[in-house]
């Protein structure tokens, strides 16, 4: 079944979804910001993403802990000369091609995922500490309170954008929420609005430690996004994410209270298989939820 060329275009639509790459066609970068970025750019930064991941899933190892850790991408021309690499390729053809390990994490560190979770014209460490809690870890933040104006602090040309979200940890009113996103997001602040590397924003030097909190087995602190993604790599909840992701997409529909018993076998089938990709596809074929359609009863009129 894994060998059909359409089970590669069935697993591109289930990380399409799961990284929320599709917003990618709404997003917007200002020009005067990012004189970079074209348009163009969108549907290469996808490609790429999704290219990487079914060399993963297909062609590498296969595992999880690969998708947060990898040092090389999947890229053409355009992308090389966008990111600026030496020696990348120099077709229209994508290729795989070995990155610097010291600011490389897998789709952690892809323009695809780096602009979608950056403003227009500035990046943005809520929505990037979003993106690891909500699709990487499977977690939940609340939405804010309804008397809550919420737009991004001013730019300044004085300060760093750390500095500038300050007043989410002075805040109690935003603190509570904002210290589970902001100091994961500042993590990827060596990455701009569209996924370039900075050494220094507004003259001052960027400063990427951040820390975790309230996670299973990964809370402390950690530094840059390199060191984030070994951090998800040994993460009990990314790992049971992917699973828990892969049942939603896979069954059409949330898990339930009945599903415990089918989540904890694929949960530990997964973890047996070392969280190989391609096994976890296959325990997904063979659970009682996908081989058995519950009896409806219908009593007579």
């Amino acid at each position: 079944m894994l060998d059909d060329p359409r089970a590669r275009q069935a697993v591109a639509n289930f990380n399409s979804q799961w990284l929320g790459l599709s917003h990618m066609e709404s997003m917007k970068k200002d020009a005067a910001t990012y004189p970079k970025y074209d348009p163009s750019l969108r549907a290469l930064w996808q490609n790429e993403t999704l290219a990487f991941l079914d060399d993963v899933i297909f062609d590498g190892k296969g595992d999880v802990a690969t998708i947060f850790t990898a040092t090389h991408s999947v890229m053409n021309a355009q992308l090389a000369a966008f990111y600026e690499v030496e020696g990348g390729p120099t077709t229209e053809a994508f290729e795989r091609i070995e990155l610097d390990p010291e600011r490389t994490a897998g789709v952690l560190t892809q323009g695809s995922i780096l602009a979608v979770t950056g403003k227009p014209n500035q990046s943005s460490p809520v929505h990037r500490g979003k993106f690891v809690r909500e699709r990487l870890l499977c977690q939940t933040i609340p939405p804010p309170p309804n008397n809550v104006v919420v737009t991004p602090p001013d730019l300044s040309p004085d300060l760093t954008t750390r500095e500038r979200y300050s007043e989410h940890a002075e805040n109690p009113s935003c603190a509570g929420c904002h210290i589970k996103m902001d100091p994961i997001g500042f993590g990827f602040e060596h990455y701009d609005g569209i996924g370039l590397w900075r050494d220094a924003e507004n003259g001052l030097p960027v400063d990427d430690t951040g820390q975790l909190v309230d996670t299973r087995n990964i809370d402390g602190p950690f530094d840059g996004v390199v060191d984030l993604g070994k951090k998800l790599a040994q993460s009990e909840e990314a790992r049971q994410c992917v699973a828990t992701q892969w049942f939603r997409y896979g069954y059409g529909r949330a898990e339930g209270s009945d599903d415990y018993c089918t989540m904890k076998n694929l949960q530990e089938t997964f973890a047996a298989k070392n969280f190989n990709i391609k096994e976890l596809l296959v325990a997904l074929t063979q659970t009682d939820a996908f081989r058995y359609r519950r009896a409806i009863m219908v009593q007579d009129p």
